[in-house]
């Protein structure tokens, strides 16, 4: 099931976001960092070599019976040969029976696995958290507290954009969009954004995903993209040429069909730098589609799909 749009900066998407799959991929691709970045007092204490991304649990949710899957758990063990789990939840909304449901997940895992769970949320908007702190579930007898359950919580609307890219860590600027951002204007934040992300030393799969956080999340008027292009040249920022060659090949070689051709363009390299060769027929079938959204689409598809069939993209792909 997809999420529902999230309202950022008051512009809601052209299209519906999937945030949880971005974030799963987030997860995916940038673990250390992103532990580094948040909890950098307890990242030095594992062994990030010995990581193990675990399959999705599933889980019956007693007693309304509704299935649910949680979002990324990770085994992994510590400098002193520890095992534990890392439990990580991401939310789009607030809601006030979360902490409950996290106390589920929590009292199931540690039933099936008997390994000590290390339990974060991550909020895209405010909880009330202070930004990085605790939520937790209690639950009362007789006027006394006899359950306190607590859990880590990320709340990214409640940070400040401008310290998180003084951190010069890669998932920084990826998230700093859905930050705080102060006195920066929407140019200058995605100005920064992406220069510090084509200076990190990260995997071209994980550039794309983070330039993909950037363009998603921090969408920009036409006024403002006329000042974001000019910041680009005057600070010479070397982006990446698959990251503005939609706004170039659309003002010079016509604004729809340069859209158009330069999505196309994206999707095949990216294609190539997961894939590696990409048939003919691939790129042929990707020349042929005519609608920017269809193109969306597989540029969004791409980042959790596993081959080309999985994609449409093997030659079954019809573009009618």
């Amino acid at each position: 099931m997809r999420a529902r749009p999230f309202n950022i900066m008051n512009q809601a998407p052209e299209a519906p976001i999937d945030h949880d799959a971005l974030f799963k991929e987030l997860l995916h691709q940038l673990l250390e960092p992103f532990l580094r970045l948040f909890f950098p007092q307890y990242a030095g204490k594992f062994d990030f070599r010995t990581m193990r991304f675990l399959e999705q649990e599933f889980f019956t949710d007693f007693p309304s019976g509704k299935h649910r899957y949680i979002d990324t758990l990770v085994e992994i063990f510590t400098l002193s040969g520890e095992l534990i789990l890392i439990h990580v939840e991401f939310q789009s909304t607030h809601k006030s029976d979360f902490p409950k449901r996290m106390f589920r997940y929590f009292s199931q895992l540690r039933l099936r696995r008997d390994t000590p769970i290390w339990e974060i949320v991550l909020y895209l908007p405010e909880s009330g958290c202070g930004g990085i702190g605790f939520e937790t579930y209690e639950e009362t007898l007789l006027g006394e507290t006899f359950l306190p359950f607590r859990y880590w919580c990320i709340s990214l609307a409640e940070l400040e954009a401008k310290e998180y890219l003084a951190k010069e860590n890669p998932v920084a600027y990826g998230l700093a969009p859905l930050m705080q951002r102060g006195e920066l204007s929407k140019p200058r934040l995605k100005a920064a954004c992406l220069r510090g992300i084509v200076q990190s030393e990260i995997t071209e799969v994980q550039t794309a995903l983070l330039v993909h956080f950037v363009e998603t999340y921090l969408p920009l008027t036409k006024v403002e993209e006329e000042e974001f292009q000019e910041l680009i040249e005057h600070e010479e920022v070397q982006v990446m040429e698959f990251i503005t060659s939609w706004q170039r090949k659309g003002r010079a070689e016509g604004r729809v069909e340069g859209e158009l051709q330069a999505r196309r363009e994206i999707l095949i390299r990216l294609l190539q730098v997961k894939f590696g060769s990409v048939p003919e027929t691939t790129v042929q079938q990707v020349e042929n589609i005519s609608f920017k959204e269809e193109l969306d689409r597989l540029l969004e598809q791409l980042i959790l799909a596993n081959s080309l069939a999985e994609m449409g993209l093997d030659g079954s792909y019809s573009t009618d």
